[in-house]
């Protein structure tokens, strides 16, 4: 499901603008594309695949900025649609959305997880609120809503095939946990929440790479005796790379497991 992977995200401010000027954001989204390797197609073997190579710190800002335009027009266009509401034009159209998006978060997410050196984090402290506004305000968007509410309960929606209906009781559920229903002063309390707890959970999760970087155990040569020769190298790496002498063991859980598997 499109929503999945980043679930919790989103930027109101930023839709409001994008729905009241398409006609800027789809140019926006052209000229971005001509020279951000992040927007662009994947290409390549299996399906295509993500051009790390290609990938520059400031690329990630501008591309989140532009794919969140263009999949705000995407759904604005179902929204707008003059169609009754039917599982093809509705629930099959939004699968169909926010494919540029998608790429970005991807790349975006390996980023955070694996090079997340301060200069990403900065980009991250700045965009994780206004990626979980966003996601709210299409959660919360009362004519999408409508429109999947509609399938929902249409007789025609029981002829429809077992994965169909699994699809479309996901979309409905998650619509309606995450606010859809409520009056527009809880909409707000939502949104507001979501968004301070992106920032919470975005400085926890720096806190945590902040200690699995500083903090670390010195290990005596008897302990680094007692290592496979392989684990000793690494430790003897990892003291290295801080400038200091002997071996150290990471704040890591894949760095303290194998060196108690082989601690007496």
């Amino acid at each position: 499901m499109r929503f999945q992977i980043f679930k919790t995200f989103g930027f109101i401010l930023f839709i409001f603008a994008i729905f009241h000027q398409c006609k800027v954001a789809k140019k926006t989204m052209d000229n971005t594309t001509n020279v951000n390797a992040l927007l662009k197609p994947w290409e390549g073997q299996y399906g295509g695949v993500p051009p790390f190579d290609k990938v520059q710190l400031k690329d990630f800002k501008p591309a989140l900025l532009a794919a969140m335009a263009e999949d705000s027009l995407e759904i604005q266009k179902i929204v707008e649609q003059k169609d009754p509401p039917s599982f093809e034009n509705t629930i099959a159209a939004l699968e169909k959305t926010g494919s540029s998006l998608n790429r970005v978060i991807n790349v975006y997410s390996v980023w955070s997880g694996n090079m997340n050196s301060e200069e990403f984090q900065a980009i991250e402290t700045e965009m994780q609120p206004k990626l979980a506004a966003f996601i709210d305000n299409i959660m919360q968007n009362e004519g999408l809503f409508k429109r999947i509410e509609a399938v929902y309960k249409s007789p025609k929606s029981s002829s429809i095939v077992k994965e169909q209906r699994r699809l479309l009781d996901k979309y409905y559920d998650d619509f309606v946990l995450n606010g859809a229903k409520l009056n527009s002063a809880d909409k707000a309390k939502v949104a507001a929440i979501n968004q301070k707890l992106a920032s919470l959970f975005t400085k926890f999760s720096q806190n945590l790479l902040a200690d699995e970087n500083d903090k670390f155990l010195a290990i005596s040569d008897s302990e680094l005796a007692k290592m496979p020769e392989d684990l000793k190298e690494a430790l003897l790496s990892a003291a290295k790379d801080k400038k200091l002498k002997g071996g150290i063991l990471a704040n890591t859980r894949s760095a303290i497991e194998p060196f108690l598997t082989f601690l007496p």
